[in-house]
């Protein structure tokens, strides 16, 4: 399987200038690929997430449902570019993307983001896909996924799309110091 990840650094809602992504493109309905809502995929992205939390002394993170429906909304959409970050009654939240062409599971696609965690400097912090991962205040998480044709350029073919909101946002300016933890 080929994989192509694009990882981009979307979880600094309220924090940087907007990332610019790709063209809309046409999503995919695709019945044998669930994108939200079944116990095993909500356990895999839970355990994707909490086994990188837990080498940080971060608890685990619950499921939220509205998170997840959220990220659906949006994974459906086919646009590989950041939300505005706010919920519809103005609630911040963070959230991470991530896309390769084919299909790749949950664990890779957290996995991605982990790998962010060498650019972290305790002494001038940055964020990153893993701070947002393993911010000590964020305590919820809703993913999907969804299959989207074309979705990392022309002629790439269809690609699988991830998407997840974090509730509360993480990667706050400032606070890095007590939600970081190597």
């Amino acid at each position: 399987m080929l994989f192509a990840i694009l990882l981009s650094l979307l979880s600094l809602t309220v924090l940087l200038p907007g990332v610019h992504g790709l063209p809309n493109n046409h999503h995919l309905h695709t019945a044998a690929l669930s994108r939200r809502g079944s116990p095993a995929q909500i356990n895999a992205f839970l355990f994707a997430h909490n086994v990188i939390r837990a080498a940080h002394n971060a608890a685990d993170l619950t499921w939220s449902a509205e998170y997840a429906a959220k990220a659906e909304a949006w994974a459906d959409q086919c646009q590989f570019k950041r939300t505005d970050g706010l919920l519809s009654g103005g609630t911040p939240y963070g959230e991470l993307h991530a896309a390769a062409t084919g299909l790749f599971p949950i664990s890779t696609a957290i996995g991605q983001f982990a790998k962010d965690k060498g650019q972290y400097d305790p002494a001038n912090p940055t964020y990153t896909h893993w701070t947002q991962i393993v911010w000590k205040s964020t305590t919820q998480v809703g993913c999907a996924r969804s299959r989207c044709n074309n979705l990392l350029g022309r002629s790439t073919g269809t690609a699988t799309y991830y998407v997840c909101f974090y509730n509360p946002a993480g990667n706050v300016i400032g606070q890095a110091p007590q939600n970081v933890q190597l």
